[in-house]
């Protein structure tokens, strides 16, 4: 089957896919004929080291907790800021859980749109904890500013410039929230879209073709990533001065969880599906295969996806070490005490409670909306009702006289 062709047969392909069953001699001997067994070796490598970096990470939060004389196995929040370290944790298993599901789907690339589907609700979930760490880190500013209306204005790329009436209102929160969450919303959405387009057939995937539904998703992706950046970039720019003044470091925070994902999307699905689709990249019949396996384009660009996915993620997972480190959580719980936890109680508390509450939160930000409109409208009869109290007030005043 060519990989332009569209639709497909329906259902998932079956006995296809890669199955390491080589001689690793042969990778040396035949090292052209052994390209997709190297890349499959390079992205195991490269997911192992993502692994072994973040539970690295992981356990320097860990001696952290013991530095401030925590003499059990827990994890240190702190008081005035309950929630930083654990949506930190949380995100820290981002590059070794998506890199090793992209790994696993390059072993059967027919099931890469299954596979990748819980590769996508975990990059929900990072996109999440992001965003609620950093709203984690303004709550003592928020609280301090209580009922204050404080205008806000910031320069964008030194192109435009973006006016908020009040940075710490309800109105600015609320639209943050739903151009922030929009994003995992989609994401989780489209995955189920993709894998029931693949079952009909018709979901085409590496084809630019309008007969299929990969095309239409990439577009509806495209938009709903520009929307996520440009509500982040505002956010980060409106906050500039909480983040000075806490020394948090909110742009390397943003850069570890959106970089990977603006990358993996613009260079490993819209470059690499252009380059499929232009017949750059081609696909192999196995004869010159040290195994035989035959390899489509579809699945040859699957490969150099999964390639990317694994370097970029090794790539994050070292930057996390600067910008999801335990040492601003250490100094606040040093000036505000400790709540410590057993075992289970971290791990719950860090893994496993926010999954509901990630859910509950994308249909209260729904919620919060509806308040809000209701609360603008009323506000709206509330001032039309003064303004025609105001005028027959008037009117009466002038009759008389």
């Amino acid at each position: 089957m060519s990989h332009m062709e569209c639709p497909t047969p329906p259902g998932f392909v079956e006995n296809a896919g890669f199955r390491p069953g080589f001689n690793f001699l042969d990778m040396l001997e035949f090292p052209s004929q052994s390209w997709h067994i190297w890349g499959w070796g390079v992205s195991l490598v490269f997911a192992a080291a993502t692994w072994i970096a973040a539970l690295v990470l992981i356990w320097k939060h860990y001696l952290a907790s013991l530095n401030v004389k925590s003499y059990e196995f827990v994890f240190v929040f702190s008081k005035s800021d309950p929630k930083t370290q654990r949506h930190k944790l949380r995100v820290i298993l981002y590059p070794p859980v998506y890199s090793t599901l992209s790994w696993f789907s390059y072993l059967r690339y027919d099931y890469s749109t299954t596979i990748e589907f819980f590769a996508t609700v975990f990059e929900a979930f990072a996109v999440y904890n992001l965003y609620t760490c950093l709203q984690a880190y303004l709550q003592p500013f928020r609280k301090e500013a209580e009922r204050t209306k404080e205008p806000m204005t910031a320069r964008m790329f030194h192109m435009f410039t973006v006016h908020v009436k009040s940075k710490w209102g309800m109105h600015y929160r609320i639209i943050t929230d739903i151009l922030v969450l929009q994003f995992p919303i989609w994401s989780i959405i489209d995955s189920f879209i993709s894998i029931f387009a693949e079952y009909k057939g018709v979901y085409c995937q590496g084809s630019y073709s309008f007969r299929g539904a990969y095309v239409y998703l990439v577009i509806i992706n495209f938009i709903s990533l520009s929307v996520i950046l440009s509500a982040l970039f505002t956010y980060l720019a409106i906050y500039r001065n909480e983040w000075f003044e806490g020394k948090i470091k909110a742009h390397g925070m943003f850069w570890c969880v959106k970089g990977p994902i603006m990358f993996i999307f613009y260079f490993g699905q819209i470059l690499l599906t252009g380059l499929t689709s232009a017949k750059v990249i081609r696909g192999t019949d196995g004869t010159n295969s040290a195994d035989s396996v035959a390899w489509p384009a579809d699945a040859v660009k699957h490969g150099l996806y999964v390639i990317i996915v694994c370097t970029v993620m090794v790539v994050d997972i070292g930057l996390m070490f600067k910008y999801f480190g335990p040492t601003d959580n250490i100094q606040h719980a040093r000036e505000n005490g400790t709540e410590k936890m057993s075992v289970w109680r971290a791990i719950t508390d860090g893994y496993l409670v926010y999954i509901p509450e990630f859910f509950y939160n994308l249909l209260c930000c729904g919620a919060d909306s509806y308040r809000l409109m209701r609360k603008r409208v009323e506000l709206r009869k509330r001032k039309n009702r003064e303004k025609m109290s105001l005028g027959r007030s008037n009117s009466s005043s002038a009759g008389n006289h």
